[in-house]
């Protein structure tokens, strides 16, 4: 191989590598639009696994929103939803400063 050759083949090697590297940079901007999306929709995967998977849950779900109607239901999830963060709270507080291992122990 002449040096003409290896000068031209490395010339050409080193607009692929700069090629290569815009591309990844492109993917890397798409992935970061992609990545919202793309988290909704595991969750929306993750809760149709957990309906599968739990059908009574699902039914008395569906029971309850006939009967509540869909005004009352919202607001039931809300304190719900409420009453769920405040239990998940008071049970991190209650590990991070050793209090029930406390009350336990005397």
């Amino acid at each position: 191989m002449s040096a003409e050759q290896q000068v031209a083949l490395a010339l050409r090697k080193e607009r692929l590598m700069v090629r290569a590297g815009q591309q990844r940079d492109e993917l890397a901007q798409l992935g970061e639009r992609l990545k919202k999306p793309c988290a909704v929709a595991d969750k929306v995967m993750d809760a149709g696994r957990y309906v599968k998977g739990h059908p009574l849950a699902a039914g008395a779900a569906l029971a309850l929103v006939a009967v509540l109607g869909r005004r009352h239901v919202f607001r039931v999830a809300g304190y719900a939803w409420s009453g769920w963060k405040a239990w998940r709270f008071a049970s991190r507080w209650t590990q991070e400063s050793g209090l029930i291992k406390r009350f336990v122990n005397n």
